[in-house]
């Protein structure tokens, strides 16, 4: 458990592994959440309208990163986290294994019912927009009449089946993640001592290997939800998710140790009085809390990439280079791609040579280099004109300054929540911290939505607008916010 990997426990590399899985198997599905949502039902697609699929993507984010929370809370006081990991896993990929009900479970359909409901479902133009549809209404959204099925109750039933499996596998997939996410986090931190130089060069590996995972995700599984079918996606997630936590069954107990096996508040497990928090505790949770607030604006203009800006993407920029049209989600990997190459040496270069830019400087950094991001898209929207397709080098840019963003932003505010944390809280910390995201993405749905009320122009302008005078806003309080630290090094 002592060897090292570039200054770094083998251990930490292992639960980054489990986290690289879990990430290709959200990132795989996201990237294709809103185009299957919003598809035709006779390519398989559920025919939602843009407006109610971006709420959903955003309400589906928002609970992907607020489960932490509940989860950081399981494995503070019951599971500890080496269950948490495994529990969690084991849900994530029961969830993607019914994300593809709405292919196999109408087939299952057509074997009891012997009638050709799957082939009804495909070629009715049915919207699946309404949660709990009767005969009547699947007559009223499809171009079905009553005498095209002798028994129209298998039709309703093989409605709901493609329906309600696809919303379940997202539902598992929520808790799955949620009991995964903070318990990895917490387990990193566990390996570094208070105040270690290694701590932030630990969490850039981590969150290279989330990035890694979403970088080949959307090449993986976008390539096949796109190419070859929705489903075929969604399984390439799920099959990730396997190979995950396969490897961490096999190797948690050499390159963990005693690591994560018992919960670690000893209020719970002792049954002693609980911990009172000094005024220090209190303060250092103060700055968590108002660092969250500005990440939920970065994370609100940052998540739009799954939603409202892979529509752009898709129906608005010109993707065809040397006569091959590229798949909308690749765009989506510019930026993991950027965060691969440059977090690591960035990171260490910050650090080493930078001592005095800690994790409040960098959200503000951040939040500047998504609201240029923002400027250039604005920028790009003016010259292509409404009836011409925007050139793909805006989105390029765009997408890297969201890359150089993220190596600013996420690794520093883990870190941060991480070592802020009264250490018998800290997964529990971290779990609510990642509440900010969960905030900021259920958000991202309804403001992504506003594109169907008003231009993405305004949009554009809008969110940079925002970004740049948070980032000022920040910077200007920075004084009073760095005393909230204490002794704790950011």
């Amino acid at each position: 458990m002592n060897n090292k990997v570039w200054g770094n426990p083998k251990g930490v590399f292992l639960v980054s592994g489990v986290e690289l899985w879990e990430r290709f198997s959200y990132y795989g599905m996201l990237g294709l959440l809103v185009l299957f949502l919003t598809a035709n039902a006779n390519t398989g697609g559920l025919q939602w309208s843009t407006e109610t699929a971006l709420k959903l993507m955003g309400i589906y984010s928002g609970f992907i990163f607020a489960a932490p929370a509940i989860g950081g809370w399981i494995a503070n006081n019951y599971w500890g986290e080496r269950k948490c990991i495994f529990y969690g896993g084991l849900l994530v990929t029961v969830g993607h294994l019914l994300l593809g009900g709405p292919v196999y479970f109408p087939y299952l359909i057509d074997l009891l019912s012997d009638e050709p409901i799957s082939n009804l479902l495909l070629s009715s133009n049915i919207s699946y927009e309404t949660l709990f549809a009767d005969k009547e209404t699947l007559i009223q959204v499809s171009s079905l009449s009553l005498d095209q099925v002798t028994q129209y109750s298998w039709l309703v039933v093989g409605y709901h089946l493609k329906l309600w499996s696809f919303l379940i596998g997202l539902g598992l997939i929520v808790m799955g993640t949620g009991l995964i996410k903070p318990a990895v986090s917490s387990i990193i931190n566990h390996f570094y001592a208070p105040g270690s130089k290694s701590r932030d060069s630990g969490f850039a590996f981590f969150m290279s290997s989330i990035y890694l995972g979403a970088f080949s995700a959307n090449f993986v599984a976008g390539t096949l939800g796109e190419k070859l079918g929705w489903h075929a996606g969604f399984s390439a997630a799920a099959l990730g998710m396997v190979v995950g936590i396969t490897a961490y069954i096999i190797w948690q107990k050499k390159y963990l140790g005693d690591i994560g096996i018992e919960p670690q508040n000893p209020s719970k497990s002792r049954n002693e009085q609980p911990i009172k928090l000094s005024l220090e505790h209190k303060k250092r949770l103060a700055l968590v809390v108002l660092m969250g607030v500005f990440t939920v604006i970065y994370a609100v203009a940052f998540y739009q990439k799954g939603g409202m800006l892979n529509l752009y993407t898709l129906n608005k920029v010109n993707r065809v280079v040397w006569g091959f049209e590229i798949p909308a989600t690749w765009f989506l990997s510019i930026s993991t791609g950027i965060f691969i190459v440059s977090a690591p040496y960035l990171v260490k270069l910050v650090a080493h040579k930078f001592p005095k830019i800690d994790a409040i400087y960098k959200l503000a950094l951040g939040l500047i280099c998504i609201g240029i991001a923002y400027s250039l898209l604005a920028l790009g929207d003016v010259i292509g004109g409404d009836n011409e397709k925007v050139s793909i080098l805006w989105i390029v840019l765009t997408y890297i300054l969201f890359g150089l963003g993220d190596v600013l932003v996420w690794p520093a505010q883990i870190s941060a929540a991480a070592a802020l944390a009264p250490k018998h809280l800290t997964s529990f910390v971290v779990g609510a911290w990642y509440l900010t995201i969960g905030i900021g993405s259920w958000l991202t749905g309804y403001v992504g939505a506003l594109s169907t009320e008003y231009s993405h122009l305004s949009l554009f302008v809008g969110i940079s607008t925002a970004c740049l005078f948070s980032a000022m806003v920040l910077m200007l309080c920075y004084g009073s916010l760095s005393k909230l630290s204490g002794k704790v090094s950011l």
